[in-house]
């Protein structure tokens, strides 16, 4: 499989509306790239201008050393998987996945060959007779990746393609593109909005808002070390408590709480005395063993897992993930504090020229 080089991408839509603004971005061979974000945030029309389905305003693409910058779809040697599975209605599955490769009149045994390896891969060889509305979700967003898996090319791109399945068959599909992925060493591209497909699918993530990237790493450096207050409450599930405040002293004062600061975290945060900041504490990473007082408004028991709600100061929300089943109810109160070592120090939002918000920079 092919690298795949993106260089200072951007679409302007007619009236100058710009969807996405200097994406860039290398994608190594056989790497699993996923692109995460809100609704409208880019990524998909980033995707599709890398598929040819939208015109490249600038920039330039690149794969496997080739300029396709300007090439049509059909001359860049890559397979899209949709949302919908865009399956033909009147024909078999095996025909479905034959569909490419008998446009392009290739030889039939080497049609039969590649879609039978390929229904071997995703476990569909018992269905190759069936036509697509007697398969399950699941079965016929197979059938799609089957379709383009047969084609070889040299780079795949999944547009959401779990968004139309339930929670259950998500997770099954999941897996399976997961090991999929590892059986056939391929490049993907692949969009969702869904940070567990995110976190759970990707060699990489690219994390976009408002059609710039907000940061690119590995999962578990988007998760630990969020370069932004937007990444870091996207990224998380539930989001990361966020508390806006100032450093004086060696503490975080607020007018919720005055917490003090670790001789570490004095030393990053020395250049920020009395000017503010906000405070960032993933739901996991709040202790029962401080002396913030905590009003419970209600618990979500999950098994070996309880999310808490409540107020501090009768206000502000905050949701703690405690490693246990908890009972508490409606009124109760307890103390809580914030493990040290995961607590995360934001600059505050800034504007742009255009008066747009941007995300608060951490503090390293």
């Amino acid at each position: 499989m092919p690298e795949v080089n993106i260089r200072h991408l951007d679409k302007i839509y007619d009236g100058g509306v710009q969807a996405v603004y200097d994406f860039n971005l290398d994608i190594a061979d056989g790497e699993f790239i996923v692109l995460v974000g809100p609704s409208g945030c880019g990524k998909s029309t980033t995707l599709r201008m890398v598929a040819g389905l939208e015109d490249i305003s600038a920039g330039t693409l690149i794969i496997d050393g080739k300029d396709c910058t300007q090439l049509p779809p059909k001359d860049r040697d890559i397979a899209m998987v949709f949302q919908n599975y865009a399956l033909y209605g009147h024909m078999t599955i095996y025909e479905n996945m034959a569909f490419s490769l008998t446009l392009r009149k290739e030889n039939k045994e080497i049609i039969h060959r590649k879609v039978m390896a390929a229904a071997e891969i995703l476990d569909l060889k018992t269905q190759l007779n069936k036509k697509p509305r007697q398969l399950s979700g699941g079965q016929r967003q197979r059938v799609a990746m089957g379709r383009a898996i047969v084609r070889n090319p040299k780079v795949f791109l999944f547009d959401e393609p779990l968004s139309n399945l339930d929670a259950k068959l998500r997770g099954s599909m999941r897996r399976e593109l997961i090991l999929l992925h590892k059986k056939l060493n391929a490049t993907i591209m692949y969009v969702t909005h869904d940070q567990t497909e995110a976190l759970t699918l990707a060699d990489r993530i690219v994390c976009m808002s408002m059609g710039h990237v907000q940061q690119i790493g590995k999962p578990i450096e988007l998760y630990e070390k969020p370069a932004n207050t937007f990444v870091a409450t996207f990224i998380g599930l539930p989001p990361m408590n966020m508390f806006e405040g100032k450093i004086e002293g060696g503490h975080f004062k607020c007018d919720l709480f005055d917490y003090p600061l670790s001789a570490e975290q004095g030393k990053v945060l020395a250049g920020h005395e009395g000017k503010q900041v906000i405070l960032g504490v993933r739901p996991e990473n709040v202790t029962r063993d401080g002396h913030i007082d905590l009003a419970i408004t209600n618990n979500e028991n999950l098994g070996m897992n309880t999310l808490v709600h409540g107020k501090i100061g009768g206000k502000k929300i905050v949701v703690c993930k405690f490693a246990e089943w908890c009972n508490y109810k409606a009124g109760d109160t307890i103390q809580i504090g914030f493990d040290p070592e995961m607590m995360h120090f934001f600059e505050m939002p800034q504007k742009d020229e255009k008066g747009n918000e941007l995300p608060g920079k951490a503090i390293r």
